[in-house]
């Protein structure tokens, strides 16, 4: 069952001869859950930010904002479920100081398929519509077989009172939809429910584990690893809480795991977010007691090119590995530089790490070769830093000479970092160089530019040339092909 989560960010402004225009900003999350007997559900919460929303006054000293959604689910060209509606923003009684944000909860009744989920936006207020966003959801959950829904991070809940349609368990929750934690936020709270663990038992209990994972380590945390014993049934429901507040700023999962009485894995799921938490920092514990006897770091007795190889592993550190690094370096310690080498990469990958700095090291090597410039080495360029980081492109388009076109490249993945069918796109300003930049990317976390066109096409015309700040697609010219790539990569 795939997790799928999407952002969604429109934000634009003016040139400085011109007011700033506002474009709504929608944050997307989605989740699925099964109906053990009955037909599985899809849930989306929609959070708009109240700064990018248009409000008029409805009645004297009463301001609103209204945003029109349009969603429709189809499988093989086929319309499942579809729905429009009008939500209102909470009433306010000063514009100027807008805060916050406003929320839509939807539940779609949807059978196992793989679907394409659309969702059109516009600020009926202003009259403005986003782009239309197409994402695949998978609604699959076995009859006979044990499950995990997907995992909803949220802020709050209460009791439902009045049950609504998006009521679970008899409570209702505020999603989180965005799933960024500030230095302010001490707490991960999140909910999931379990089905079919009577398939496998009569009676008795079962293990679920659920634990935080480094999303570019793929190690579990080891302060955050966590077990409960559930009674075997057809639904159950772990609702819980995680202290982070000595969580180090990174991207992490959350994963919960279903498991047998012998401890073996029998399904799992995870959910993504990133944490900002400054003040911690990379644990010297974890390898202060490292021995490297008789470990391929143990040749690694150069110091400055033992230097230059921690350098290497920007790419694909954590933050807080990344900024240890940065004093590491700095240090005459060559022994501490052995031990992070070796902890960094048999954590990575505990039955071969000298396998794993081997592949890397010649992914490097490569990189250097391909996307070096006369500035930089190519393990620091943005083409460098990609490769390195999510691997090959499964499909990559190069366009050096396009009609009115800086040269650019778009790099496609299948899937990449558990999310599906994302893109990077790459321009440079001189055509002599090998120096190109990531101007744009779907993928969460990457730099996140809804007018990446309009760089691409501003070589002869400027960026919003035409229809101003409003403008996020470029007018198609003879020879102009960035948009059709990047939709339909070829």
């Amino acid at each position: 069952m795939k997790k799928v989560f999407a952002t969604l960010m429109i934000m634009l402004f003016a040139t400085a001869a011109m007011a700033q225009v506002k474009m709504l900003k929608p944050y997307l999350s989605t989740t699925v859950y099964d109906v053990p007997g009955l037909t599985p559900f899809v849930e989306n919460a929609i959070a708009f930010d109240c700064r990018s929303a248009v409000y008029k006054e409805f009645e004297p000293g009463q301001f609103k904002a209204t945003v029109e959604i349009t969603t429709i689910f189809s499988k093989d060209g086929k319309v499942c479920d579809f729905s429009k509606i009008a939500l209102d923003s909470p009433v306010v009684t000063d514009t100027s100081n807008l805060d916050g944000a406003f929320i839509d909860q939807q539940r779609f009744s949807l059978p196992n398929g793989e679907y394409q989920m659309e969702i059109g936006i516009t600020d009926l207020n202003s009259g403005e519509a986003l782009p239309t966003e197409s994402i695949t959801v998978e609604v699959n959950f076995p009859e006979n077989a044990p499950a995990i829904s997907d995992i909803l991070l949220f802020d709050s809940y209460s009791k439902a009172e009045q049950p609504s349609a998006c009521t679970k368990s008899g409570y209702d929750f505020l999603p989180r939809v965005y799933p960024f934690y500030g230095l302010a936020d001490s707490k991960l709270k999140f909910y999931a429910e379990l089905y079919n663990s009577d398939k496998i038992y009569d009676e008795g209990k079962f293990l679920v584990n659920y634990y935080i994972e480094s999303r570019e380590s793929s190690a579990k945390m080891s302060e955050f690893n966590f077990n409960k014993r559930f009674d075997v049934g057809k639904a159950n429901v772990l609702l819980n809480t995680i202290d982070i507040k000595d969580l180090p700023s990174g991207n992490y999962y959350l994963v919960v795991e279903m498991r047998d009485r012998t401890n073996n894995l029998i399904c799992s799921q995870s959910a993504f977010f990133q944490r900002s938490n400054p003040g911690v920092g990379y644990d010297m514990d974890d390898i202060s007691g490292v021995d490297i006897s008789n470990t391929f770091v143990s040749k690694m007795d150069d110091i400055d090119t033992l230097r230059q190889f921690i350098k290497y592993l920007d790419p694909v550190c954590s933050e807080a590995e990344r900024n240890y690094c940065v004093s590491l370096v700095k240090s005459d310690d060559l022994k501490t530089m052995q031990q992070f080498m070796f902890n960094f990469w048999s954590t990575r990958a505990p039955l071969a790490p000298a396998k794993a700095w081997e592949d890397y090291l010649g992914a490097v090597k490569r990189v250097n070769m391909s996307f070096g410039t006369t500035s930089y080495p190519g393990y620091r360029s943005d083409r460098g830093y990609v490769f390195l980081k999510y691997g090959q492109p499964d499909q990559i388009v190069e366009r050096p000479s396009e009609p009115n076109a800086y040269p650019y490249t778009i790099w496609h993945y299948y899937v990449v970092a558990n999310q599906h069918n994302k893109r990077f796109v790459f321009m440079s300003k001189d055509e002599s160089t090998n120096d190109y930049h990531l101007i744009h990317s779907d993928v969460i976390g990457e730099v996140n530019n809804p007018r990446w066109e309009l760089e691409v096409y501003s070589r002869v015309y400027g960026v919003g040339y035409d229809q101003g700040v409003d403008q996020t697609k470029y007018e198609n010219m003879w020879g102009s092909h960035a948009g059709d790539l990047y939709d339909n990569p070829r």
